[in-house]
């Protein structure tokens, strides 16, 4: 991880519970939605034996959202990255907002991440342990066992910055009715904006899943993640929210930073040529053939002049 500035209210930071519980769970209804919700994980779940679960929905405790304090989910997954899942946690847990539902996805550790969990289960909606078929399963799992009204994805290793979920209900709230809210995301450099109109050159038009909020609705109408793409299903669900809805967005300005991104993560070990594979599946989803070619044919020519001409651009950004 990596700018310490951020990380001082969670190193010095007191957890305080102000969550606010119900014991009668009602499932929200959506007109042709593309895949059910649980409220805990049963036998029509998964194939995948659950090996532990916990939080408050084992004592069948639930969340309601309200007008003007709507539930905000946080999915976190993770798999054998304890020390770092600790950050995260501590994270959700001490932001200053009443009505956020956490969930913690893991896929089956052998390390100390499920001690980890259980040393903060109580400020914990729910989490399985779970063998999965890779990260977006496990993202998959996450948004079927959510209710909120919208759902941040945030990996082991990333985390928020102080009273960033006030700031984004806050926008939500404001702006009305927004499908997507995209948060700034701090890697090597601040990244923000939603650049819809770009999609024709690149897919990577957004800050990053784990600064972003996505309405129930609109996952629901859109459907999960398309877990054969492997490292680029993000990319292809928001291609699809493009060309099947006219969402309506809003971005929080650059200098307002909702989510640090942990460098050592997953995504930033999946390789140039991985992704151009992915991409190239997604592409001929919605593009002609030939034109999905030149593209990458142009992507990769323009990899290896970066790489091998422009070294410091390269090491600065990659």
């Amino acid at each position: 991880m990596q700018n310490t500035q951020y990380l001082k209210y969670i190193k010095t930071g007191s957890i305080k519970s102000k969550q606010i519980y119900f014991s009668k769970h009602n499932r929200k209804k959506f007109k042709n939605e593309k895949f059910k919700s649980f409220f805990r994980v049963n036998n029509s779940f998964d194939n995948n034996p659950i090996i532990k679960e916990g939080g408050k929905r084992v004592k069948n405790l639930c969340r309601k959202s309200f007008k003007n304090k709507p539930l905000i989910t946080i999915v976190t997954v993770v798999l054998n990255h304890a020390k770092e899942l600790e950050t995260t946690i501590k994270s959700v847990i001490l932001q200053n907002y009443s009505n956020l539902e956490f969930i913690i996805i893991d896929g089956g550790s052998s390390d100390d991440t499920i001690s980890v969990i259980k040393k903060y289960e109580n400020h914990i909606d729910y989490w399985i342990s779970q063998k999965d078929r890779g990260i977006f399963d496990a993202f998959n799992k996450g948004l079927r066992l959510s209710s909120g009204n919208y759902i941040c994805i945030l990996n082991s290793g990333d985390y928020f910055t102080e009273n960033s979920i006030n700031f984004i209900v806050k926008k939500i709230l404001e702006k009305k009715n927004l499908d997507i809210l995209f948060g700034t995301v701090l890697k090597k450099k601040k990244i923000s904006g939603f650049y819809p109109n770009k999609i024709f050159f690149r897919l990577n038009i957004i800050p990053s899943l784990m600064s972003t909020f996505v309405k129930l609705s609109m996952y629901k109408e859109i459907g999960l993640f398309d877990t054969s793409l492997v490292n680029y299903s993000d990319y292809d669900f928001f291609y699809k929210c493009i060309k099947k809805k006219d969402i309506k967005w809003y971005a929080t300005k650059k200098n307002k930073v909702i989510t640090v991104f942990d460098l050592k993560g997953y995504s930033s070990k999946v390789s140039f040529f991985s992704n151009l594979y992915a991409e190239y599946k997604i592409r001929l989803k919605y593009e002609n053939f030939l034109l999905v070619l030149f593209k990458l044919l142009a992507k990769t020519l323009r990899y290896i002049q970066i790489k091998i001409f422009l070294k410091k651009k390269f090491s600065k950004y990659s």
